[in-house]
């Protein structure tokens, strides 16, 4: 069980009765299989104690087994419009629980102060992104927000080690791992202090409360103008993202499948 987001967040793109009737599905699934499990894994221990306060399951079956990121190994391949300018990036879905409306509203007062700086926001385009359009237009922003659409892994890697931060603004998440590839490939990480990112970023990140705009501009701003924060979360990301290990899980995941096995 990956986390509970879905059971918590509306699209509002999607039919609303449709949408409704389909997230009580989940939200019984949710309820129902971790009580059939021998065992349950969660990739964050915010996630375990998450599932066991909202399905009161013993916490005991439930085993948190991290996740890892991985460099790219591609060669980086720059995107030309991008070259020798500043820019925040995010990459990811738009879904509701991103948070990306605020982004924008913070990014906006960073343009004050800072009027050459881009917010890059990569991933597919769909109806979410149009409203976030929508809403830089509202903000006078409209052309210094750079919607790529969908990126290959080496457009990433650059976008990863050329922009001047990561900015991961998410109001839910079960592990955070856009976040750790970025502090791999030595992007400064700001990001909102909701459900595991502490945890899985700890030292590494310069944190914001996301749902206080002026706090994420203000975040933002800190790791933007002090060079001296932004080398420290660089060589401290590289540390943090080292500290887990796919093979690690992938070990601890046979442990537990043996144990069901032998029970």
């Amino acid at each position: 069980m990956h986390d509970l987001t879905t059971t918590r967040f509306k699209n509002p793109t999607k039919n609303s009765i449709i949408y409704w009737i389909k997230q009580q599905v989940y939200k019984f699934v949710n309820w129902y299989v971790p009580r059939k499990s021998k065992f349950i894994f969660t990739p964050s221990a915010y996630v375990k104690q998450d599932i066991v306060d909202s399905t009161h399951v013993n916490p005991d079956k439930i085993f948190v087994t991290y996740e890892a990121a991985d460099e790219i190994p591609e060669t980086a391949d720059p995107i030309k419009l991008l070259q020798s300018k500043p820019f925040l990036f995010y990459v990811g879905r738009p879904q509701p629980h991103k948070n990306l409306a605020r982004l924008i509203e913070a990014f906006a007062m960073l343009k004050k102060d800072t009027p050459d700086l881009l917010l890059v926001l990569a991933g597919r385009r769909d109806k979410m992104y149009d409203s976030f359009i929508n809403d830089a237009k509202r903000l006078d922003v409209a052309d210094s927000v750079i919607s790529t659409g969908y990126v290959t892994e080496a457009q990433k890697k650059w976008l990863l080690r050329s922009c001047r931060v990561y900015v991961f603004p998410s109001l839910s998440e079960g592990f955070g791992l856009p976040g750790l590839e970025a502090m791999l490939h030595r992007a400064p990480v700001a990001c909102s202090t909701t459900t595991c990112l502490p945890e899985i970023y700890g030292d590494a990140a310069w944190y914001f409360n996301p749902l206080d705009v002026y706090d994420m501009a203000r975040t933002i701003n800190e790791v933007l103008v002090n060079k001296e924060l932004r080398n420290k979360l660089i060589l401290a990301g590289r540390k943090q993202a080292a500290k887990y290990s796919w093979l690690r899980m992938a070990e601890q995941t046979l442990d537990i499948y043996k144990k069901a096995l032998n029970k």
